[in-house]
């Protein structure tokens, strides 16, 4: 199995060298729907923006082009690869008992728990420990429950998106009246790097390192497995993800890692880092250049590619949204996602950035949910309470 659907993506046309015209074209996962009126042309002008933004960015360590390839030439070469790509059992290790500590926060009037641990996933590249442990704010795990009573009550784990996770910034970010509406708890998570664990503008996870990139990966999964045990522990009666853009690739590679999961829901999410990078023209270099760092991050990210492992998750208990009109993860990205886990993609008709009429389909994933019998309804949890 996870080998048959790696041999299934090492055969698509999805940049290899036969089927890409790398910046002067868009490859396999690229096409984008033209937009009709006026909120639809909005959106899809927001993402332009924003893509042209982000290829602005400049990391405080960026390397040349030339650089970027002897380092992933030498990562291929190194015992430490060998050991990522061949032994799959110590990849995602499952965590041991870890102490979570919990305390009530109440920020101008908010209140919310905190549930927050160390965070020291057991590393396999030992060349980037030193610099991995040495960022300290990510050293701390949090998890903030915005609903007081856990207990019989089915709770989603919020994923962020890149350069997001700040507690206020992501009761915003995310339709809770349609959770609320539904009789499901919510609790907020940080990746690695963002929100409270990074100060970094571009966040400092993911990035041109692909050992680094791949730790940050491991880290989030060792985590949001923690984050699931503290809140089943808690008396949670459901327990499940929900992930936005990279949180939303972090949800998919969850599901493909344990099944101690009752729902994932991945929301405008990418299937392949490498690919969001090319279809977005953020591949550095040109020419011979760019196409040896595009295929050699796609062949190095593998292991950790949703796309390339087996799901855990039945499809009753998945279910992808994409936007119609995101230029960033098309819906291309998220269509692939839906195959390869068996379940329906839902779309509404926004972008990444402007994501308009997003609750309807957040109400349509939740309630479908419900109807499959993998969540309860509201009203057998207000009889529960009585």
């Amino acid at each position: 199995m996870a080998s048959q659907a790696q041999r299934a993506w090492e055969s698509e046309q999805v940049g290899r060298a036969s089927g890409i015209s790398l910046k002067n074209g868009r490859g396999f996962l690229s096409p984008r729907r033209t937009p009709h009126g006026l909120v639809q042309k909005l959106a899809y002008t927001t993402d332009n923006f924003l893509i042209t933004q982000l290829g602005k960015l400049k990391p405080k360590d960026l390397k040349e082009p030339p650089e970027l390839v002897h380092d992933l030439t030498a990562f291929a070469s190194s015992d430490d690869y060998r050991r990522y790509r061949h032994d799959g059992g110590e990849l995602f290790p499952t965590p041991g008992r870890i102490d979570v500590k919990k305390r009530w926060l109440a920020p101008h009037r908010v209140g919310f728990t905190e549930w927050n641990w160390q965070s020291r996933h057991p590393l396999i590249f030992k060349d980037v420990e030193h610099e991995y442990r040495s960022h300290r704010d990510n050293q701390t795990a949090l998890l903030r429950t915005l609903n007081l009573r856990i207990k019989g009550k089915p709770m989603a784990i919020l994923v962020n998106g890149f350069s997001s996770g700040h507690h206020l910034m992501e009761r915003v970010a995310w339709p809770m009246r349609e959770f609320h509406r539904l009789g499901i708890g919510v609790s907020l998570f940080a990746l690695p790097f963002h929100g409270p664990r990074g100060h970094a503008f571009p966040p400092e996870w993911p990035q041109q390192d692909t050992a680094f990139t791949i730790e940050g990966f491991r880290q989030a999964i060792w985590d949001l497995q923690i984050a699931i045990r503290a809140i089943r522990e808690a008396g949670a009666s459901h327990v499940g993800v929900v992930g936005m853009s990279l949180g939303g690739y972090t949800a998919s590679l969850l599901a493909t890692v344990t099944s101690d999961l009752d729902f994932v829901l991945s929301y405008i999410p990418i299937c392949s880092v490498p690919d969001v990078m090319n279809d977005n023209d953020l591949v550095p270099g040109t020419g011979d250049i760019q196409r040896t760092l595009y295929e050699g991050y796609r062949e190095q990210l593998v292991p950790i590619t949703p796309v390339c492992r087996m799901p855990k998750v039945e499809p009753r208990r998945v279910s992808i949204i994409s936007g119609a009109f995101d230029q960033l993860a098309t819906v291309r990205h998220g269509q692939r996602l839906a195959d390869h886990f068996g379940t329906e993609l839902l779309t509404f008709p926004g972008g990444h950035i402007l994501q308009n009429r997003r609750a309807q389909a957040f109400r349509s994933s939740l309630e479908g949910f419900q109807k499959a019998g993998v969540l309860p309804r509201k009203r057998w949890i207000k009889a529960a309470k009585s």
